[in-house]
């Protein structure tokens, strides 16, 4: 059914990006889909490795643990902003087009009072997205 998964990574590695991985590993074994790790990096700094240079290497480590025994094809896309925090959604968006996934699978957490103010990035991803949108929370 699924040939394709993309999986939105906030590199700060949050229970709900851990969650979305599992989801992702388990879907792709049983579809013998190929998935791709997507993260927005820029050059803000915080906790998280945020710049490209760190961010690569991160995110690499991620997708090498997914493919543990072998059974399953991972590959990664690092995608560069100025400003992540206003991009992020617009960024994702464009990288379902470029990668060509036929879903995709989020981490989010529960929502709180801004989230009904501004929604988060995976509500946005599934309400604007061509493909189907998985939300693991």
């Amino acid at each position: 059914m699924f040939e394709h998964i993309m999986v939105p990574v906030d590199l700060h590695l949050t229970p709900e990006v851990e969650r979305a991985l599992n989801v992702t590993a388990d879907l792709a074994r049983h579809y013998g889909a190929k998935v791709t790790l997507v993260s927005v990096a820029g050059s803000v700094f915080t906790d998280a490795p945020h710049s490209k240079v760190d961010a690569a290497p991160v995110l690499q480590g991620l997708a090498a643990d997914m493919t543990g025994a072998g059974d399953l094809s991972v590959e990664t896309k690092l995608i560069f902003s100025t400003d992540v925090p206003a991009e992020v959604d617009k960024a994702l968006s464009a990288a379902v087009e470029e990668t060509g996934a036929d879903l995709v699978i989020a981490g989010s957490h529960i929502p709180n009072w801004v989230d009904y103010l501004i929604g988060s990035h995976a509500g946005k991803l599934a309400s604007h997205s061509k493909v189907s949108v998985f939300v693991v929370r």
